[in-house]
């Protein structure tokens, strides 16, 4: 039996791709005018000095750095320049690093460290299950404060497990806890909790596994907050105060935080699914959308995306080249920045714009 000419073309890439991983040669990934070479060793650190188990979350602090969150016992932070050289690590004992921020308030440039509750051990793979927590420190590493959990604040939401954090236009903070409540809570920089909304409900405002939040302030709706509900394969927008507004539909996508950038979005997909509709293991790409449309655009180390009467088809690994994407930066020229979770404690890898 002849095979249908799009398996035969996907084997071929992948076969491509493979050959030149072995020849050391740099791969290029993504569709239309958004392809990027993959450069999967461009942090030059030392694991004996720097270790990571997952290299969870990216941001650029106003140095020009970029600065990774990762879950190893030995550090919350590892500082890197662009072109991937190490620069320096900031450990507070904070462990279980998922997600962070970087703001500028009164001249001091903060950072967020977000404990998912999921501690990872110095060797192997063996995560203990704890309450998470939100922590403030200078980008020096002094911890500023810690925030209060839920439960300390005499909620009943069950264990706080959050994944990812947003420095919001009123100066406030809004952490969206993914892996517990689903409810997205705000506080003031001082700790005090603002608001609460989201979480599990039986309407299109639904979230499960809220695997991020981020906030795009040009929207011309309004300021829209973005939480990915990754189990539905959605994106969700709110108002800043919690109504929901809109959902982009990415099928057999489990995509996490965004990164907005100029006219693009961007997101980094942890599992795809087959034909079948079954979740794969390591199987992960990345996503660039227009913002205005917001239309998949290119899908590096994904199937390319198309569209029929208006509706994006499924989309799923094409090449084997990232296992689970996680997160990611973009920087001003446009390149990418991914951290992978359960990458065999592999750093970030860097995505160069073809131009």
């Amino acid at each position: 039996m002849v095979e249908p000419l799009p398996r035969l073309m996907r084997l071929l890439a992948c076969l491509l791709t493979l050959v030149a991983f072995a020849e050391d040669k740099t791969p290029v990934l993504g569709h239309g005018g958004l392809r990027y070479s993959v450069d999967l060793k461009w942090a030059k650190a030392d694991p004996a000095v720097a270790p990571v188990v997952n290299s969870h979350a990216l941001a650029e602090g106003k140095d020009g750095r970029i600065y990774l969150v990762t879950d190893h016992p030995k550090n919350d932070f590892i500082v890197f320049e662009k072109d991937g050289r190490y620069v320096r690590s900031i450990s507070a004992g904070l462990g279980g690093g998922h997600g962070l921020a970087i703001f500028e308030q009164d001249g001091v440039e903060y950072l967020v460290h977000v404990d998912s509750g999921w501690h990872m051990a110095a060797e192997g793979w063996n995560p203990s299950a704890v309450e998470g927590r939100i922590t403030l420190l200078t980008t020096e590493g002094k911890v500023v404060r810690k925030f209060p959990t839920p439960k300390e604040l005499g909620l009943s939401d069950g264990k706080f497990m959050p994944c990812a954090v947003a420095w919001t236009p009123a100066g406030t903070l809004l952490i969206a806890d993914g892996y517990g409540s689903n409810f997205i809570y705000e506080f003031s920089l001082e700790g005090k909790l603002l608001k609460k909304w989201g979480g599990p409900t039986k309407d299109a405002a639904n979230l499960s596994n809220a695997h991020g939040i981020s906030i795009d302030t040009s929207d011309p709706r309004g300021p829209l907050v973005w939480v990915p509900s990754r189990s539905q394969n959605q994106l969700k927008a709110f108002t800043l105060d919690g109504k929901y507004v809109d959902t982009i539909d990415l099928p057999g996508a489990f995509a996490g935080q965004l990164c907005f950038r100029g006219d693009k979005i961007y997101t980094a997909v942890c599992w795809s699914k087959d034909a079948k509709g079954k979740r794969l293991a390591q199987s992960g790409f990345l996503l660039v959308l227009d913002r205005a449309t917001k239309k998949v655009l290119s899908a590096p180390g994904g199937n390319e995306p198309k569209y029929v009467d208006g509706m994006l088809q499924p989309l799923t690994q094409a090449q084997p080249v990232f296992k689970h994407g996680h997160d990611l930066f973009v920087d001003s020229a446009g390149d990418i920045y991914l951290g992978e979770w359960n990458a065999d404690r592999r750093y970030p890898s860097k995505l160069t714009l073809v131009k």
